[in-house]
């Protein structure tokens, strides 16, 4: 499924319609093609945490369904859905700043 299908399929759930660009231009390639990343080397490029959730039956039902249906990881679908919804916070507030860790030590 394309970025442009997906979006239109994920503007429901996000309850708002998504912008999209009106001109996209695609730039040809000048370097050969490398060998594709294997899933362990994917994993190392991008760092990844385990964030776990509880939602409802219902929910957790569509996500699964909409990921079986079109081929897509349920981490996958989830990850770019919650960068839809972080997309569309940003540009309502600004950007989001990162929370700075205290230490036990600094706060006693």
């Amino acid at each position: 499924m394309s970025k442009k299908n997906m979006d239109a399929l994920l503007s429901n759930i996000m309850g708002e319609a998504i912008e999209r660009p009106t001109d996209i231009t695609v730039a040809e390639p000048t370097q050969p093609d490398k060998a594709p990343l294997s899933s362990k080397e994917k994993k190392k490029d991008v760092p990844s945490r385990h964030f776990t959730f509880i939602c409802s039956t219902e929910l957790a039902n569509k996500v699964q369904a909409i990921a079986r249906k079109e081929g897509f990881t349920i981490r996958a679908l989830m990850e770019y859905m919650m960068r839809q919804g972080i997309d569309s916070y940003e540009s309502k507030h600004g950007k989001i700043k990162k929370i700075k860790v205290k230490g036990v030590s600094d706060v006693m």
